[in-house]
């Protein structure tokens, strides 16, 4: 095994630990039921572990080019800040919506029309919410063909960005993560299965 591959494990079980990643029965965001939930937000309150996720978020940023980070709000934003601080690089954000007083900006942070900025996210499922970002950054004039997240959820997210001219560079798939769990006993071989079956994946 890797020392890479043994982190990533390493951290799979964290997550698992700390309540971010969870089975049950959940409705997501999208309407849709999943028998398994990851609530990266609690990352904020283990700093040990979210310099654990910069860490992975680092090594994949260190191969791209880029000018600027902008975390994508909500669950991007802290993990942004932290990855903006760890690589001293600037960082930016695009707003949920305009605000409605003020400069009534869209994207907070200094940059410049042609700059390239990289999403970070905490996870992708679909992709819906990542694309209007980039989107909302391109209108705006900012180069973003690149997207990073902690987790790839694989249920489309990865194609959605491609049509859209974004690649999305993952530090992990569920499927690792669920092998990681039941390999390590978190789960039973049944609970992988269910979730694979119910996802799709």
């Amino acid at each position: 095994m890797t020392q890479e591959h043994s982190n990533m494990e390493s951290l799979a079980l964290t997550l698992f630990d700390i309540g971010a990643v969870r089975l049950g029965r959940f409705t997501l965001r999208s309407g849709q039921l999943s028998p398994i939930y990851l609530d990266l937000r609690v990352l904020v309150s283990y700093p040990d572990v979210l310099r654990q996720a910069t860490a992975v978020y680092r090594a994949i940023l260190e191969k791209l080019t880029f000018d600027r980070l902008a975390g994508i709000p909500m669950a991007g934003l802290p993990i942004g800040t932290a990855v903006a601080l760890d690589m001293n690089r600037p960082l930016i954000y695009p707003r949920q919506k305009a605000k409605g007083y003020g400069t009534g900006k869209m994207i907070e942070g200094l940059w410049e029309v042609g700059e390239t900025a990289v999403a970070i996210d905490d996870l992708v499922t679909k992709g819906g919410s990542l694309i209007q970002a980039i989107n909302l950054m391109r209108k705006a004039g900012l180069q973003t063909t690149d997207a990073v997240v902690l987790i790839d959820r694989e249920q489309g997210g990865a194609e959605a960005l491609q049509a859209n001219g974004c690649t999305l560079h993952a530090g992990m798939t569920l499927n690792q993560i669920l092998s990681s769990l039941e390999k390590n006993n978190r789960i039973t071989a049944h609970q992988r299965a269910e979730v694979k079956s119910a996802l799709g994946i």
